[in-house]
């Protein structure tokens, strides 16, 4: 899965968990707990969804709170490897 759907399909998530409108999250470096978008408690199933898109566990020891500030973060820290569109499509 390239980066770009991946980015969707976190901000799907995100978007449906909140109940918000899309204009709510409209850039990838918008904070999202801050926001109001999660609660602390749904980080847990959030966990498990990334788990899902990765298709492999997350060492949740490692994690970092500060990886849940926003899209760019969460790609950083949970999918460094993944492919941009152009490279997906090569």
């Amino acid at each position: 899965m390239d980066e770009k759907t991946i980015r969707e399909e976190l901000r799907g998530w995100i978007l449906a968990r909140s109940g918000a409108a899309p204009d709510r999250l409209s850039s990838d470096d918008q904070p999202i707990l801050d926001d109001g978008l999660l609660s602390s408690l749904d980080i847990v199933e959030f966990i498990l969804f990334i788990e899902s898109v990765r298709e492999e566990e997350v060492d949740i020891e490692a994690i970092e709170p500060e990886v849940f500030n926003n899209i760019d973060s969460l790609i950083e820290a949970f999918f460094p490897d993944a492919p941009s569109a152009s490279e997906a499509r090569a």
